[in-house]
């Protein structure tokens, strides 16, 4: 396990050769099953001739992707991680005969540092003087969730990508920044109201901006 200073964490995942045999042969008996040849019943043509039908290296694929959940799970329990997010998998090796090698990006939820008084003293105060790092990979999946949303929204005014870049004045690299910055900040204000929601123990979103306000 490795923790990088952007806040992310980060997994190797290794997948032995024998477990994706295994996992390879389950899902060619699988198919050989149900599969229907001409000459055969169903269920009855010779493996042989089943798997020589089959994408091979589909099968590998598929067989990883189910043993991967597992290891992921093993990992976290094993580093005694609380992950805020589903993790982000991503190939690193896979050779036939070789372990199979993937790197799992997750993160927790980033340490807040409150400043010692701040009741009464308002969101703007809390925003310019609590300590926090968002992790890089929340961010990002925020932002992508934004983008996503936003190109919903263009598509329903009936302009294109490039009409609405061209109304703001900017580019999709530059969107994506400013995406990237807004989502940061807007993170770090939630993650702040629900540490302060749990420290005063409040009920809801209300009564801790009502508490930060000096409302109550």
């Amino acid at each position: 396990m490795k923790r990088l200073e952007n806040g992310n964490i980060e997994l190797i995942l290794i997948i032995t050769w024998a477990n994706i045999q295994k996992q390879y042969e389950v899902l060619v008996n699988k198919a050989v099953e149900i599969a229907e040849l001409p000459g055969f019943r169903k269920g009855k043509a010779p493996r042989k001739s089943v798997e020589e039908k089959l994408d091979k290296n589909d099968l590998y694929s598929r067989s990883a992707q189910e043993l991967l959940p597992k290891l992921y799970e093993q990992a976290i329990e094993e580093h005694k991680l609380i992950p805020i997010l589903y993790p982000r998998i991503q190939l690193l090796k896979a050779k036939e005969n070789e372990d199979w090698e993937f790197i799992a990006i997750v993160c927790e939820a980033p340490e807040i540092v409150l400043p010692a008084e701040y009741k009464g003293k308002g969101i703007e105060f809390l925003d310019k003087n609590t300590t926090t790092l968002i992790p890089e990979v929340l961010a990002q999946d925020e932002v992508n969730h934004r983008l996503a949303l936003l190109s919903e929204n263009i598509t329903k005014l009936g302009l294109s990508t490039e009409q609405y870049l061209q109304s703001k004045k900017t580019n999709a690299e530059g969107l994506r920044a400013t995406t990237l910055e807004e989502a940061k900040h807007d993170l770090k204000m939630e993650f702040v109201l629900e540490k302060i929601k749990k420290d005063h123990k409040l009920a809801d979103r209300s009564k801790t901006l009502d508490f930060v306000n000096n409302l109550v």
